[in-house]
């Protein structure tokens, strides 16, 4: 599946770099958290009309719609067929936003694809529920500042190797505070030891990506891995 990364810094360039990713091959595009202020302000028409004259999935980013912080599907036909919520909030947005309540697993030509949004992949627990289920590739659209890039980068690698899935990340670039640097990953066994392969490795611009991530490469290492999950129980030695 080729899956394309958008990292805007207006509308124009998102919608004009989102059109480009699908005339290049991309059969899904993603684009970052909050890059626009609010759901409102997000060209959502335009992303449509593009998903169906490519035939394709777009995921216009994460946003705030008044109550919740959320990610638009719009699938193959332009139509909004679902959203995904933030469970875990961040910082102000416990105080003035509700969290989601369940983890979206959608699929784009049999390929399952989850959804976390930035701070959900913080929290092991949230990928491993879409791991149970089937999930073969990570979309997480993401707002992170750059001073935490760094430990962002560990968090995906790490929920990419202990799940055994492929990881797209689009990252906010908003000068100077949050750099883009947007990055996606698959397991890629070497010689028994499993590690991360970067397929694409973004900069602090303007820039748009298209990586091949082929899910039978590494259905083995997931299947094995959905084999030996075991769910233990914790015996409390007082």
């Amino acid at each position: 599946m080729k899956v394309g990364i958008v990292q805007p810094s207006s509308k124009t360039s998102a919608v004009q770099m989102t059109e480009e990713a699908l005339n290049d091959g991309a059969e899904v595009v993603l684009l970052p958290e909050k890059w626009v202020p609010s759901l409102d302000d997000v060209p959502l028409p335009e992303f449509q009309k593009l998903a169906m004259k490519y035939t394709a999935m777009i995921i216009p980013g994460a946003f705030e719609d008044g109550v919740s912080v959320i990610s638009p599907i719009i699938d193959r036909n332009g139509n909004v067929k679902d959203v995904a919520k933030k469970v875990h909030l961040f910082g102000d947005e416990k105080g003035r936003l509700f969290p989601g309540e369940e983890l979206i697993l959608t699929n784009y030509n049999g390929v399952k694809l989850g959804i976390a949004i930035c701070y959900d992949v913080d929290f092991p627990e949230s990928v491993r529920e879409l791991f149970k289920r089937g999930m073969e590739i990570l979309l997480v659209p993401s707002k992170i500042r750059k001073e935490g890039i760094d430990i962002w980068r560990a968090y995906l690698m790490i929920r990419a190797l202990e799940n055994r899935v492929g990881v797209v990340n689009a990252n906010n670039l908003t000068l100077p505070d949050y750099p883009g640097m947007s990055i996606a990953m698959v397991p890629e066994n070497d010689n028994g030891i499993v590690r991360p392969m970067i397929l694409a490795d973004m900069k602090d611009k303007e820039e748009w990506k298209v990586v091949n991530i082929d899910t039978l490469r590494y259905m083995p290492l997931r299947s094995q891995r959905l084999e030996e999950y075991v769910d233990p129980k914790v015996k409390d030695v007082r």
